[in-house]
């Protein structure tokens, strides 16, 4: 019997100081001499990859939904719309400046859109992206690839009334000639 609770016991411990290692967390892992990367993609295809469950985004409850540590998938799409309507092409990191941040509730969201409306509305030249990143709405305006340009347009936005304007880093959509 005590040789059965010595088993028990050390099978105990070592599967609880087992660390499991996904497929993902394996191809991120950096080893010595070699190169490293990071896989930045929607969760639930990080699941899929992993060989977990996954639960269909029109089932997904509010709570896994908040888990979400990346922009969600509808920001994404609806940014992507935005700029090849506007006749963007490509997406680079650039700058933004934000001109809205809230909290998750329908309220935040309209006060968002209003924000984004105004601006543009005192700068037609610019394009809003209102967005929901669990938990908090927020609204940024134009496409920048240089800071000095994102930081003139918010001095520009300030001096208009809202105060809480801020260059942010952001992942922006430029014209094959403004790669050039």
């Amino acid at each position: 019997m005590k040789i059965l609770s010595c088993i028990v016991l050390v099978f105990m411990v070592a599967t609880a100081t087992m660390k499991a290692q996904t497929f993902t967390s394996k191809v991120e892992a950096e080893v010595e001499g070699q190169g490293s990367f990071d896989i930045e993609q929607d969760p639930r295809l990080t699941a899929i990859v992993n060989g977990e469950e996954v639960v269909p985004s029109s089932l997904a409850t509010a709570s896994k939904v908040s888990a979400i540590t990346t922009e969600t998938k509808v920001r994404q799409d609806a940014d992507d719309l935005r700029g090849k309507a506007a006749g963007m092409h490509q997406k680079v990191r650039g700058y933004r400046v934000q001109v809205f941040f809230g909290g998750s509730q329908r309220s935040e969201e309209s006060q968002a859109k209003k924000v984004g409306s105004r601006v543009t509305s005192m700068f037609p030249e610019l394009r809003a992206y209102t967005s929901f990143a669990s938990p908090h709405w927020r609204c940024r305006v134009g496409d920048f690839t240089k800071h000095e340009d994102a930081t003139a347009y918010m001095h520009k936005i300030k001096a208009k009334g809202i105060s809480e304007a801020m260059v942010v880093k952001s992942e922006i959509y430029v014209t094959a000639d403004q790669l050039k």
